[in-house]
């Protein structure tokens, strides 16, 4: 097992929840944290702290991370954004310790938007009709196939072309004029797509995969965001309230959704789909690479899927279900500087809220510092009894 793991982007919120994965392994890790930031290095948990150039310098930040490997005897690179993965993927051959990543074409069809979502239609799975925009005029067409009659509402955003400061740019739009204001706000005609709006839930699947082959996998429903009242899509990318699910058709559609970008691919996806106006699932993009920022939520219901991925990356071979790690109905409940708080919907349903005499055995400190995790020598879920 890797001991001495390195941890890129350790300020940012979803290697913050990587690291505090990594923290609940028994026997602990010991963790670098590096940051490109001088003010978000001091929110990273780690043994030590330190600064790094940012990814997008390259050689210079691949330079950076090989000597730090080299000076703290680092034996494994764990990075959880998007833009790091790509790098270390790309110069895997020159890193001085391994990584568990997937292939760069994979995780550059993941990274543009439009690429994966022409190899989801290649491959027959259900997504939502897409058009790119290169003019006014294919604005106008894309209005009268996807509106419909009843005016309703199309889904204009950036196509995640990288390189083109756009991201995703989401903006639900009712008229053409609306949406062509939108597109030259950001200059981004060819840049742009329109998506048929899909009013159903918001699900997610994320899953660890080696050569193909799925190891374990978890599904989930969003059912609020964090400051969603701040996007005119109402849609952050920061859940504040998510619940496990058991859903066949959303456990299908995640590992193919992956496969589609590479049938051996490896490492770990989590990926986005919306129900239609039918309720079924249809994809939206994958997250290649990188757990879910919200994926402290398994860890603390048990299913650690960093402590999964080091496991598989040295060579064990895991007994685990291959989907449903986690029992359906676990609810996660956090928003800005409150929370988390780990539940289920039966107790929601039923109207059970812990007292404070009992809420250090029921619900999950997010854990701030080391000394933090000399407690957590097992899972926050299930319960422990009452104290007596």
């Amino acid at each position: 097992m890797f001991k001495r793991i390195l941890v890129t982007g350790a300020g940012g919120p979803g290697a913050l929840n990587l690291s505090r994965s990594l923290l609940m392994m028994r026997p602990k890790p010991w963790i670098l944290a590096a940051d490109a930031s001088e003010h978000y290095v001091f929110l990273a948990l780690g043994h030590e702290r330190v600064l790094v150039p940012r990814a997008s310098e390259g050689l210079a930040y691949i330079e950076a991370i090989n000597r730090l490997i080299e000076l703290h005897s680092i034996d494994f690179v764990m990075p959880n954004n998007s833009l790091e993965i790509r790098v270390l993927s790309e110069h895997r051959e020159v890193l001085k310790t391994p990584v568990y990543l997937p292939q760069l074409s994979a995780l550059d069809q993941a990274n543009n938007k439009w690429l994966s979502y022409q190899s989801f239609e290649r491959h027959g799975l259900p997504v939502p009709r897409t058009i790119l925009l290169t003019d006014p005029d294919q604005l106008r067409e894309a209005f009268v196939s996807l509106q419909g009659e009843d005016e309703e509402r199309v889904w204009v955003r950036g196509a995640g072309i990288p390189g083109k400061g756009i991201g995703v740019a989401s903006l639900p739009c009712r008229t053409v004029a609306q949406a062509q204001q939108w597109v030259e706000y950001w200059r981004g005609w060819g840049e742009m797509a329109a998506s048929e709006y899909l009013p159903g839930e918001n699900l997610t699947w994320m899953g660890l995969f080696k050569d193909g082959k799925v190891v374990t996998s978890q599904g989930r429903r969003r059912l609020a965001y964090v400051i969603a009242h701040v996007s005119p899509s109402g849609i952050t990318g920061a859940p504040a309230i998510s619940e496990t699910i058991s859903d066949a058709e959303v456990n299908r559609l995640g590992p193919a959704a992956v496969l589609a970008l590479d049938p051996a691919y490896t490492g770990v996806a989590f990926v986005d789909m919306k129900g239609d106006a039918q309720g079924q699932p249809r994809i939206t993009e994958v997250n290649a690479g990188r757990f879910g920022t919200t994926h402290f939520f398994y860890s603390a219901a048990g299913a650690n899927f960093p402590e999964y991925l080091l496991r598989v990356a040295c060579g064990e071979h895991l007994e685990l279900p291959k989907e449903n790690i986690l029992p359906e109905g676990l609810v996660w409940i956090r928003t800005l500087d409150a929370g988390p708080v780990l539940t289920t919907r039966e107790a929601i349903d039923a109207g059970q809220y812990p007292s404070l005499n009992d809420a250090v055995d029921r619900w999950p400190r997010v854990p701030q510092s080391l000394s933090d995790f000399s407690e957590f020598n097992e899972p926050f879920w299930p319960p422990k009894a009452d104290s007596e």
